[in-house]
């Protein structure tokens, strides 16, 4: 599950799409990867989609730019990085106000997102370590996990695709999950 840019092909093999197809194609690919990424930043599930959704919304807007995007992973990883940070800065006083978990941990995430540098170091260490632990899952826990997170397949697809059922699928999502939350406790 690495978080990396498209495959070195992607960007070439789009110039035959219309706009609105190559929208759809970036969505499918970079969404998931996208949310990942605001979640390790804003700690609720549903600010995180919101951004990513913001984040597309303001790529639809730019869409005839798209062509001229030489490394479209990396500009859609600079607006999310971007959104979170103007999301966690639109927060800020309230975070200094308040006391309660939650708002600290964004208030320390604001101050990390808000160093280059250090949110560099971080991603990078986020990302080794994901990829990390993708490989040490069981193979046929890791095929499912990422089909389902980095090929954003639904369960019946990913069932269909491996000729197993849609609750062994639930299962083995739900069992690298779990692992996930344990193996990335110190990134969550």
């Amino acid at each position: 599950m690495a978080l990396k840019s498209a495959p070195p092909n992607t960007e070439t093999s789009l110039k035959h799409l219309n706009d609105n197809e190559i929208f759809d194609v970036l969505h499918v690919l970079y969404f998931q990867k996208l949310f990942c990424v605001a979640h390790s930043y804003v700690s609720s599930r549903e600010d995180a989609e919101e951004i990513i959704q913001d984040v597309f919304v303001k790529l639809w807007k730019r869409q005839g730019e798209i062509h001229s995007i030489s490394n479209i992973g990396g500009y859609l990883y600079k607006m999310t990085r971007n959104s979170c940070l103007d999301f966690l800065r639109s927060k800020k006083d309230q975070l200094a106000i308040g006391t309660n978990m939650l708002q600290q941990q964004n208030l320390l995430n604001f101050y990390a997102l808000s160093n280059d540098t250090a949110s560099f170091i971080i991603e990078k260490e986020l990302q080794a370590q994901i990829e990390e632990g993708t490989k040490r899952l069981p193979e046929k826990c890791r095929l499912v996990f990422m089909k389902s997170r980095m090929e954003g397949l639904k369960h019946k697809e990913i069932a269909d695709n491996l000729d197993i059922s849609t609750k062994t699928v639930e299962n083995h999502i739900t069992k690298a999950l779990k692992y996930f939350r344990a193996y990335l406790r110190e990134y969550l």
